[in-house]
């Protein structure tokens, strides 16, 4: 569905040219031959997995030639995930470890799994042992990865039992173990020394293997920060918030020429005069100082509008500023249209920009809610429609005339 579809409704719209552009932006930071693993889990960051992966694996250029693929692979946080993301034709990984304890209820998960192909993660013998019965019952080979915890410690297989865990993988002829991965805990921090230890940690831990296997061994460790901040590219890269034009640092920055595909727009349903002293929303927490225009926007925090922006929040209507006023409710918020006296109802509201320097940026949105951009992404709700545009279709913008100065 493109934005003309979708007007008088809360919608997200997903720019194409915006994630075409930041693949671009990565890509150029990448040396010949290393591959880009897209993170599509949760939703695409709340972008919508599907209309993500379309963006991604159906480019047209500017002349309407079909080129293909932008990318080279996709992972997922879990099995449930790739499912729904339908047939892609590219590599899928599952980040989320087989855990054997949880095999036999996960089986039937579990051969889906190794019939669609996609790669599993294993961080034991026990699992592996697992996946090979099963994919021997599937009469398919599975695909498996290992993931490492090279210092971040949160699951993964311990540097000291990786080599033994990859000649059990490779003794199980229903295996094919396809790579080996790790993931930075300080990627977004410009050299640090965690990141040098854990770059040299996972280094030393699979260069044998690596050598081993050539080609049909894929390494790769750096998520969106680490395409920036390190030199561990490896095999393979896993950007993620970067994909969506958020800087990994969670800050707009000039020197990463990221732009942010998501705009969120919703409708004035309800535009009143209210008089000097009259409470607006819930316990009146916010009452008239003068005589005030206030319009009402149909999304709260059931969709995803943080409540902690309540008295606080900013958005646009036509290019002006528009403060959030009283409580942030669950399905409304209430704001004051006092720089914008011609709104009426119909008109867009602007709840997140994409413009990164706005003041309704995701950037501003997160600091005022205390929180970072992913936490806003990720809890978009399904009620607010993903809408994915093409420049020719973004007739929703409007004039952007402030600027933050934070």
């Amino acid at each position: 569905m493109d934005a003309r579809h979708a007007p008088g409704e809360p919608r997200l719209l997903i720019s194409r040219a915006a994630l075409r552009h930041n693949v671009r932006v990565l890509r150029r930071k990448l040396r010949p031959g290393v591959r880009i693993c897209a993170i599509v889990k949760a939703d695409a960051y709340g972008m919508g997995a599907p209309t993500i992966v379309d963006a991604l694996t159906n480019f047209v250029d500017d002349d309407h030639h079909h080129i293909g693929r932008t990318v080279d692979e996709f992972a997922v946080a879990t099995i449930d995930e790739a499912a729904a993301l339908g047939h892609v034709g590219l590599p899928t990984l599952i980040l989320r470890p087989v855990e054997n304890a949880f095999v036999g209820r996960e089986r039937t998960r579990l051969e889906h799994a190794i019939r669609a192909g996609w790669a599993l993660t294993i961080c034991s013998r026990l699992a592996a042992e697992d996946v090979a019965r099963i994919a021997v019952a599937t009469g398919r080979r599975a695909n498996v990865q290992v993931l490492v915890d090279t210092g971040m410690t949160r699951g993964g297989a311990v540097p000291i039992d990786v080599d033994d865990l990859l000649m059990k993988i490779e003794s199980l002829a229903s295996l094919r173990l396809t790579g080996v991965f790790s993931h930075f805990a300080h990627g977004e921090v410009d050299n640090h020394a965690q990141t040098r230890h854990q770059t040299e940690t996972f280094q030393l831990t699979t260069d044998a293997h690596a050598a081993r296997h050539g080609a049909r061994f894929t390494r790769h460790m750096s998520n969106s920060g680490g395409v920036f901040f390190t030199d561990a590219q490896f095999d393979m890269v896993r950007p993620g918030i970067a994909l969506y034009g958020i800087d990994p640092t969670c800050r707009p920055s000039m020197d990463r020429a990221l732009r942010p595909v998501m705009k969120w727009l919703a409708p004035l349903v309800d535009v009143r005069d209210v008089p000097q002293g009259t409470a607006v929303g819930y316990n009146g927490t916010w009452i008239a100082p003068r005589d005030t225009r206030v319009g009402l926007v149909p999304v709260g925090y059931a969709d995803g509008y943080p409540r902690a922006l309540s008295g606080k929040g900013i958005t646009l209507v036509g290019g002006r500023r528009a403060p959030v006023i009283g409580r942030v409710s669950m399905d409304l918020i209430t704001i004051d249209l006092t720089e914008a006296p011609n709104a009426v109802i119909g008109d867009d509201v602007t709840l997140i920009d994409s413009d990164p320097l706005s003041p309704a940026s995701i950037y501003e949105v997160a600091r005022l809610a205390d929180t970072i951009p992913y936490e806003v992404m990720c809890r978009i709700g399904s009620r607010v429609r993903r809408v994915a545009v093409d420049p020719v279709d973004e007739t929703d913008r409007t004039p952007r005339i402030e600027r933050t100065r934070h």
